[in-house]
């Protein structure tokens, strides 16, 4: 195993580093300490005397580091994944100078189909490259991982047993209680498997959910899912099991049609991921124990491709029935083993990095636009005076609007402000952290629909969050616009937009308003480590207005380097708020991003990178509303990369270019 690698980044000089290198502060700054493979470091033993002051990491791609709040990995908690880049940033509000537990691990990225199966002879003629077989006892091979569990009680409250799970060198994921909802499988209550769940995190490995039985997905997981995160004990993905009993126990029908099977199947899947907004595991599927092998052969052939094409699917291994095994008594493969061996197209279980970037924000006054949220059964249609031109609807109760990252430093009472269309008055459901649904009457929003010319309503509802991610879920409700989460005493400015670009040697920042109540000032600050943040101009609002306004502001003396932005909005009587923190790396010429040429259809652009990787690129009309994007594979030097042109003939537009480390912005015109 490599402990030291050299490499050359974006950025920064050539240099040699551990797996995982510690820094008291932000952008990999101040003083450092290395972190090894396997070792738990913990309060004083943490290196370089860094207990509770650790402010930015630095992580070796090809390793997984989980640090957290607690000595016993507990409180808040993040797991770093270096899959496909090295990890460099800084750690979110909730740990900066609050870690006291760090692991790291080697990232063994398995692909997506694994077995769950005790007998490894068999396991050998399925060609997968990961297995577990409901306990801790097993080991990794040369050509699949081990994913161990601890399938019931007495595994996870067993001290010996943790330690025994600490100590094996071979594994990095961990799989929580067996069916805990059912009397013949670990029969565990809500309550007790939260408490027994976290002495699991004392391991340091990547924690899955409990799988329950497939009732249970929306039951006994989602109170253990609330009971969790109101412990703040950490669940890095979902596993669940799926047998289509449904279905079986209502017909009777031994030989379904598979495609029905298909679709049922990925409903529950999609469901399940509405709900939770996590990686999923299926680590129990087939389609019912009870149907033909021909059935089952099908079924494979339609779900298989269908689960590698989903990126919230991270792994997934099929469940024989007794009936019908994959392999025979005599050790001969059967026709449905060989359907699940000769499915050969799986994928890397985990095709990013985990970076916790989606948990850095100051911003309690942010708006999430409902077609961009995570959605089961809700239709997105177009909407001319709708924010971003769509909107989505939940109406029925089984759909689904799922708003599930919205992160707020400090746990207390908010106020989550939607913007609606309905021409009568509704009751709606809305659920907090999985917690029990709350029903809520709103007005109608007006006579109209946007379509014909009518206006979105607003309405406030006050909601209890707790410091970190929160999830926030609407179901039979009006059409929604869009989301805002503000704090209980927010100012009454509505921010739309907030962005940056480097333009002729300095960095431009825009932003406006949707309304402004008795608004004093914007203050504009500015930091280079991302922690620590200095005023560096002042802009008087609007104070009063209900239509839209916009402000600008010009950096002249950026520095080479990242340069990081957020604005303080203050009010007439004192009270302010902070927008979200906005990132642009300078480098002493005009920009990152050169416009080449632009006509009527296309526009061509020059971008610059030190390295080979992966980006974004997105084209957004000067009021913020995106009207492209694509992914481009950047090569070391200068690369040319063509958009087509979607603005219309008077709009100035601003193209942004995001890669894993940096944002570069250029202003175009048709």
């Amino acid at each position: 195993m490599k402990s030291m690698l050299l490499i050359l980044t974006m950025g920064l000089s050539t240099q040699l580093f551990s797996q995982l290198v510690i820094y008291s502060d932000g952008a990999q700054s101040g003083t450092s300490a290395t972190c090894s493979v396997s070792t738990i470091y913990k309060t004083a033993g943490i290196p370089g005397g860094m207990n509770d002051a650790v402010s930015s990491i630095q992580l070796q791609q090809g390793y997984m580091a989980t640090l957290a709040e607690n000595e016993d990995g507990s409180g808040a908690a993040y797991t770093f994944i270096a899959a496909i880049s090295n990890v460099s940033v800084n750690l979110n509000a909730l740990l900066n100078n609050k870690v006291s537990f760090i692991r790291v691990l080697p990232l063994r990225n398995t692909l997506k189909k694994g077995a769950g199966l005790q007998n490894n002879t068999h396991i050998d003629q399925l060609d997968v490259s990961w297995f577990y077989d409901w306990g801790p006892n097993d080991v990794s091979l040369p050509n699949r991982e081990y994913a161990l569990m601890a399938w019931g009680k007495q595994a996870a409250s067993n001290p010996a047993n943790i330690t025994t799970y600490i100590n094996k060198p071979d594994v990095t994921h961990l799989l929580s209680f067996n069916e805990p909802d059912n009397t013949d499988q670990s029969n565990i209550p809500v309550d007790t498997a939260v408490k027994y769940h976290k002495n699991l995190a004392e391991t340091g490995l990547r924690l899955g959910s409990p799988a329950p039985t497939e009732s249970q997905a929306f039951v006994w997981l989602t109170n253990f899912m609330a009971g969790t995160r109101q412990a703040q004990i950490k669940v890095d993905y979902m596993a669940v099991h799926w047998y289509d009993w449904g279905s079986y126990l209502s017909t009777l029908n031994t030989a379904p049609s598979p495609n029905d099977v298909f679709n049922r199947f990925k409903s529950y899947i999609n469901y399940v991921y509405a709900v939770y907004g996590k990686p999923i595991w299926i680590t129990e599927f087939n389609a019912n124990r009870n149907t033909t092998s021909a059935t089952h052969e099908a079924f494979i052939a339609l779900a298989l491709p269908w689960l590698e094409s989903q990126p919230f699917v991270e792994r997934y291994a099929y469940f024989f029935p007794p009936s019908l095994p994959p392999v025979d008594g005599s050790g001969t493969i059967t026709p449905i083993g060989i359907a699940y061996r000769d499915f050969a197209a799986s994928t890397p279980a985990i095709a990013k990095n985990y970076d916790n970037t989606e948990l850095i924000t100051e911003d309690v006054n942010t708006l999430f636009e409902a077609e961009s949220a995570t959605l089961y059964g809700s239709t997105i249609t177009s909407c001319a005076t709708a924010s971003g031109g769509q909107m989505a609807g939940a109406v029925t109760g089984n759909n689904r609007i799922s708003f599930h990252e919205i992160n707020v430093q400090s746990g207390g009472n908010y106020k989550v402000e939607i913007s609606y269309f309905s021409t009568v008055a509704r009751t709606l459901a809305m659920r907090i952290n999985h917690g029990i649904a709350q029903t809520i009457s709103i007005p109608a929003s007006g006579s109209l629909w946007c379509y014909q010319g009518g206006s979105p309503g607003v309405y406030e509802i006050p909601v209890s969050l707790l410091a970190g991610n929160n999830s926030i879920e609407f179901t039979l409700s009006p059409i929604i616009d869009f989301a805002r989460v503000k704090s209980a005493g927010a100012l009454p400015v509505s921010l739309l937009n907030f962005s940056g670009l480097v333009y002729n040697k300095s960095i431009e920042l825009n932003w406006s308003t949707a309304q402004e109540q008795n608004g004093r000032h914007f203050e504009i600050l500015k930091s280079t480590d991302g922690n620590h943040f200095v005023t560096i101009g002042k802009l008087h609002a609007i104070g009063n207005s209900n239509t839209v306004s916009g402000y600008h502001f010009t950096d002249n003396s950026p520095v080479t380097g990242m340069n990081f932005y957020k604005l303080k909005a203050v009010d007439n009587d004192g009270s302010f708020t902070y927008s979200k923190t906005v990132s642009l790396k300078y480098d002493g010429k005009a920009g990152g991003l050169s416009l080449v040429s632009s006509t009527s259809n296309n526009i061509r652009i020059s971008a610059y990178s030190g390295i080979n990787e992966k980006a974004s690129i997105i084209l957004f009309s000067i009021d913020g509303k995106q009207l492209y994007k694509q992914s481009v594979d950047l090569s070391s030097g200068l690369n040319f990369i063509d958009i087509p042109n979607s603005m219309s003939k008077t709009n100035v537009g601003v193209i942004t270019l995001y890669t894993s480390k940096t944002v570069n912005s250029i202003k175009i015109k048709r």
